[in-house]
């Protein structure tokens, strides 16, 4: 026998546990990976040091775009999964599936795109930062220079700064970069979709969430700041 459930006694459900989840509302936080974030950030040294000379002295845009380009410019982001594997197993005649590993599921997100292309360029730079296809050897990079830690945030809808979900991609990198379609058809805007592949995924909670940001930036702000420092030296 079910139990009775009224729309009052579901209303109260949600209500009691903050509403109702909404897709629409998310955040994604892209840290740079350290190898090659010059490149990345569109770091001139040739402009640094015109500056200095001109008296304009140090701007911090000159190599360091907005976090918040990644984040506004997201369309689709997804959260993913986890796959217990198995192997068959023979027990008192029986067979059953006994667990041995875990598998992950690959990442994908879709960014708009602005008439620079800044993040078809960013990407595009990034994997040739993994593995240099500019001479016929195609030299592949260490792992832990062109991997970095990627925050998908599905956000409450009673509250923009208290997430009510977050994981962290560990060591991720982007392994395709999708094509551009182009034609006359019309005049609709354009998009590119990046894949990920990372070492695994963990849920993160509130407090080293934004702990894990803040160092990702800081460390970004220092590597970057000595870079400079041994130009102007």
């Amino acid at each position: 026998m079910s139990l009775p459930v009224s729309i009052d006694t579901m209303k109260s459900t949600i209500n009691r546990r903050g509403g109702v989840a909404r897709g629409n509302r998310f955040a994604v936080y892209v840290s740079h990976p350290s190898k090659g974030m010059n490149s990345l950030l569109k770091f001139d040294p040739a402009t640094l040091l015109s500056n200095l000379v001109s008296g304009d002295g140090v701007n911090i845009g000159d190599f360091i775009s907005d976090p918040r380009d990644m984040f506004l410019l997201c369309q689709t982001a997804s959260l993913p999964g986890k796959r217990i594997t198995t192997t068959e197993a023979t027990h008192n005649h029986h067979r059953t599936k006994k667990p041995y590993s875990m598998m992950t599921e690959e990442v994908s997100m879709s960014f708009l795109l602005t008439n620079d292309y800044y993040v078809k360029k960013y990407f595009d730079s990034w994997q040739n930062m993994i593995i240099d296809d500019s001479s016929e050897h195609y030299k592949t990079s260490y792992k832990r220079d062109y991997s970095t830690d990627v925050t998908i945030q599905q956000l409450s809808t009673s509250n923009d700064f208290i997430p009510a979900y977050s994981i962290q991609l560990l060591n991720a990198y982007p392994i395709q970069v999708s094509s551009v379609e182009l034609g006359n058809a019309g005049e609709g805007l354009l998009e590119v979709s990046v894949t990920w592949e990372y070492d695994n995924w963990k849920h993160v909670g509130l407090i080293d969430g934004y702990t894990d940001l803040a160092g990702s930036l800081l460390d970004s702000l220092k590597s970057t700041m000595k870079q400079v420092a041994n130009v102007v030296s």
